[in-house]
C-alpha cells in the first residue's frame, strides 16, 4: 500500500512538488537580488556624493574662520605700518593656521595670500585649499578645489606715543609745558591714565596729532591741540609685553668710560654702563648692547653714533642721560630681539626713574623707544627726532619741559626697521 500525503497524492508525487517549488523560489530569489542590486547603487552613489558635498561645505566654512582670523589679525598690525611694502604675509598666514590646526577634515595644499587693499586701508586675505573626495572623484577625475576670500578693515591713527601708566591720579601722563611741541601728523597720541588730566599742556605748548586720545581728561587751552583730545577712550594694552629681553650675559667691559678719541665698540654687556665725554665720537656696531646696573651717559660735547643697534637697560641707575651738549643720531636693530627697539627699560626696573633727552642735536632717533616703569623726559631746545622714518614712545610716562620739537614721523614704509604692532585708539572689523 502507498503512502499518501495530507492532499491525498502520493508522498512521492509531494516530494517532487516541493523540489520544484525550492527551485523556482532560488531562481526567483537570483533574479530579485540582482534587481535590488542594480536599484541600490544609485542610491548609494547619492548618498556618498551628499556626504562630499556636506564636507566640502563644512571645509569652506573652516576656511572662512581662519581667514577672518588672519584679516583681522594683519589688521592690526596694520593699524602701525600703512605702507605697501610692508609684508602681512606671515601675520596673516600664522593667525589662520592656528585656526586650521583645529580641523580634523582632510585638506591638502593650504595655500594662504594677503595684500593690502584701499590705499594700504583695508587686508585682504585668500585661501585656497585641494579636498580629495570619496565619491566625487569619479565625476571629477581630480581633487576638488576650495576658495575663500576675507577682508579686514582698520579705524583710527597708528600711535606713535603712549602713556602707560594709568594709576596717576592728578598726574599726567603725557605732559608739555613752556613751548614744548609734539609734531605727530599721521599718527595717535594716547594716554591711558584714568585721571582728569592724563594729557596736560600748558604755557604755550603745542600737542599736534593725526589723533589724541586720553583714557581719563585732558589739562589745557584748546589752542594747545590739535585736534581736539578725545576722552575717556580705551585703554590701550602695552604692545611689547609680550616682547622677550635680550639675553644677559657676562662683563664685557666694566665702568667703561670714553674720554674723547674716536672708538668704535661691540655689543655685548656694560656692567656700571657706558659713558662718552669730552668729545669723544663713539660707534656703536650692529647688535644689543646691554647697560647693567648703570647709566648709558653721552655729555661733553660728545657724540653717539648707532646703526641697526638697540640697548637693554637692566638693574640698578640703568637709565639714560643725554646731555644738552651731546650729539645722538641712531636706528635700531633690523633683526634679532631688539629689531624696532632703540632702547628697551627693563620691565622690572624701579618704577618712575627717570630718562633724561636733553640733547640739542639728536635729530635721528629711528626705532622704537620703550620704557615700561620710567619716565621719559624730553628738555631740549631744538628738534628731536625729526630726521627719523618713525619713532615710536612706549613709556609709563612722557615729559617735555622747556621748548623742545618731538617729531614723531610716521613712514614706515621708507625703512627696513621695523614697527611693533597692536597700537591703535581705532578697532579693526571684518567687511564683506
Amino acid at each position: 500500500m502507498r503512502a499518501h500525503g495530507d492532499d491525498g497524492l502520493p508522498a512521492r508525487g509531494v516530494r517532487a512538488l516541493l523540489r520544484r517549488s525550492r527551485d523556482y523560489l532560488e531562481d526567483t530569489a537570483g533574479g530579485v537580488a540582482i534587481v535590488f542590486s542594480i536599484s541600490v547603487l544609485p542610491l548609494l552613489a547619492l548618498a556618498g556624493a551628499g556626504f562630499d558635498f556636506l564636507t566640502v561645505s563644512n571645509l569652506k566654512s573652516q576656511l572662512q574662520a581662519a581667514a577672518d582670523a588672519g584679516a583681522l589679525r594683519a589688521a592690526r598690525e596694520l593699524r602701525l605700518a600703512r605702507s605697501g611694502t610692508y609684508d602681512l604675509g606671515p601675520i596673516a598666514q600664522s593667525a589662520a593656521r592656528a585656526v586650521l590646526q583645529r580641523s580634523t577634515q582632510p585638506l591638502r595644499a593650504i595655500d594662504i595670500k594677503a595684500t593690502l587693499t584701499d590705499n594700504n586701508s583695508a587686508v585682504q586675505v585668500n585661501i585656497s585649499a585641494l579636498y580629495e573626495p570619496r565619491v566625487l572623484r569619479v565625476f571629477y577625475g581630480n581633487a576638488i578645489k576650495i576658495g575663500v576670500q576675507s577682508t579686514a578693515r582698520t579705524k583710527g591713527f597708528p600711535i606713535c606715543a603712549l602713556g602707560l601708566d594709568q594709576t596717576a591720579l592728578g598726574v599726567a601722563t603725557l605732559y608739555l609745558e613752556s613751548k614744548a611741541q609734539v609734531t605727530a601728523q599721521f599718527c595717535a597720541v594716547q594716554s591711558n591714565s584714568k585721571s582728569p588730566v592724563g594729557i596736560t599742556a600748558l604755557s604755550s605748548s603745542k600737542l599736534t596729532a593725526g589723533q589724541i586720545c586720553s583714557a581719563g581728561g585732558t589739562l589745557g587751552i584748546q589752542a594747545s591741540f590739535s585736534p581736539l583730545p578725545q576722552n575717556d577712550c580705551p585703554i590701550v594694552p602695552d604692545p611689547l609685553a609680550s616682547r622677550p629681553p635680550p639675553p644677559v650675559g657676562g662683563c664685557s667691559r666694566t665702568n667703561e668710560v670714553i674720554d674723547g678719541g674716536t672708538v668704535t665698540l661691540m655689543p655685548g654687556t656694560y656692567c656700571g654702563g657706558l659713558k662718552a665725554t669730552n668729545g669723544a665720537i663713539v660707534t656703536l656696531s650692529p647688535g644689543e648692547y646691554v647697560m647693567k646696573d648703570g647709566p648709558l651717559t653721552v655729555d661733553g660735547g660728545a657724540t653717539l653714533n648707532a646703526s641697526n643697534a638697540g640697548v637693554y637697560l637692566t638693574g640698578v641707575k640703568a637709565t639714560l642721560q643725554f646731555a644738552a651738549n651731546s650729539t645722538i643720531k641712531m636706528t635700531a636693530p633690523v633683526t634679532g630681539p631688539l629689531a624696532g627697539i632703540l632702547f628697551f627699560e627693563d620691565r622690572a626696573a624701579t618704577p618712575y626713574q627717570t630718562h633724561k633727552l636733553t640733547s640739542n642735536n639728536a635729530p635721528l632717533l629711528l626705532g622704537t623707544i620703550y620704557m615700561p616703569q620710567g619716565i621719559l623726559v624730553v628738555d631740549a631746545n631744538s628738534p628731536v627726532a625729526q630726521q627719523s622714518a618713525f619713532t615710536i614712545i612706549v613709556a609709563r610716562r612722557l615729559m617735555l619741559m622747556a621748548g623742545p620739537n618731538l617729531v614723531l614721523n610716521s613712514d614706515y614704509g621708507s625703512t627696513n626697521v621695523p614697527a611693533p604692532g597692536g597700537l591703535t585708539p581705532g578697532y579693526s572689523y571684518l567687511t564683506k
